[in-house]
């Protein structure tokens, strides 16, 4: 017996042309966050990047005498104080030349009395008129020669004291040992870096300000320090130096910051960035800083939301400094705009988005 089945057109239809009624992944609209760019009154500031470095940079001590290293004391990053004892030559030849300039002073001096005795004597002699001219003359080239020797004597005794004072070397300035260059036993020339101290409170940051900035940069001015090494510490500073001249290679202007560090958390040869503030207002763009968003070529972008089209487009912008939650834009946006602040970081140029809530303005 023949039976027929029946197919409602409404499956037929449904396979035919595909379920819609999800739509596909592609299709699903990313939910953001937005807000507008402000205008707001700042002080111009100057943003650079630089490298904490020792106020004139370290010092270098050195023996100014030769000789065998027999101590030496402070190791890399201990500190030192001014006239510490750093390191002790062995001194034996120098306490033996001290004693033979000693006794040489002695025989001079020894000398120089006896002909300043005899001078006196003939002196006398030839003011009774007892002595010839040309014998007093003999008896007081005599006295002067004397007395030369014994100065000299007396001038190298000088010298074998300082060079044994000299063998023991001693902190000229204190700080904290930067490098220890040499170890008991070396032999030592006058002269060879023995140790390198560093002074670490104050510290400068070595900075290079471009020259479209230099004219924003004045000495005295306040400055804010951030170093990757300590993040979420900011130190505060005062331009101390500003060069006259721009370095040729770079066309920068060196600028040197002074830092407060006592508790010497800054160290030499830190990576740091400097916002430098200054005394007049001007008028600035900025968005919330997490709006900020980088391409595979490290380009700072921003998404930009257009409500008629429900898609978001990535918009190339220059920023410049940070302004607490904020950072300025220098370029790139209108004021206009309606831009991406949260979830920015899953999107793609043209992309569906929609606001999770209505567009609220940039944050007071």
């Amino acid at each position: 017996m023949f039976r027929s089945r029946f197919v409602p057109l409404c499956l037929l239809l449904q396979v035919a042309c595909g379920h819609r009624g999800n739509p596909q992944p592609s299709e699903i609209a990313a939910a953001i966050g937005t807000a507008q760019p402000r205008r707001i009154q700042e002080f111009e500031r100057v943003s650079v990047s630089g490298s904490v470095t020792s106020p004139g940079a370290a010092s270098q001590v050195a023996f100014l005498v030769p000789g065998r290293a027999l101590q030496v004391f402070p190791r890399e990053g201990e500190p030192v104080r001014p006239g510490q004892v750093l390191a002790v030559l062995d001194s034996v030849n120098l306490t033996h030349a001290v004693e033979a300039a000693h006794a040489q002073a002695e025989a001079a001096r020894a000398s120089d009395q006896r002909t300043e005795g005899e001078f006196q004597r003939m002196k006398q002699l030839f003011e009774s008129q007892s002595l010839a001219p040309n014998d007093f003359a003999k008896f007081t080239a005599a006295r002067e020669a004397a007395h030369q020797q014994f100065l000299q004597a007396a001038a190298g005794e000088g010298i074998a004291k300082k060079n044994l004072a000299d063998a023991r070397l001693v902190a000229p300035l204190g700080g904290y040992i930067a490098k220890r260059m040499v170890e008991p036993g070396v032999m030592v020339a006058p002269g060879q870096p023995v140790f390198e101290i560093a002074t670490l409170d104050p510290i400068e940051v070595n900075v290079g300000v471009p020259e479209t900035d230099i004219r924003l940069v004045k000495v005295g001015q306040a400055a804010s320090v951030v170093v990757h090494a300590l993040p979420g510490r900011i130190f505060k500073g005062t331009v101390k130096v500003v060069n006259v001249s721009a370095d040729p290679a770079t066309r920068t202007y060196m600028t040197r910051i002074s830092v407060p560090n006592p508790d010497r958390d800054l160290k030499v040869g830190m990576v740091a960035e400097v916002s430098i503030t200054g005394t007049q207002k001007f008028d600035m763009t900025v968005v919330p800083a997490e709006a900020i968003v980088r391409d595979p070529q490290g380009a700072t972008l921003v998404f930009q939301y257009f409500p008629d089209q429900k898609r978001v487009f990535s918009k190339r912008v220059e920023v410049g400094v940070l302004l607490g939650q904020d950072i300025q834009i220098r370029s790139g946006l209108t004021g206009n705009e309606t831009i991406v602040v949260a979830g920015q970081h899953a999107l793609r140029n043209g992309m569906g988005a929609e606001p999770a809530a209505a567009p609220a303005p940039g944050r007071r």
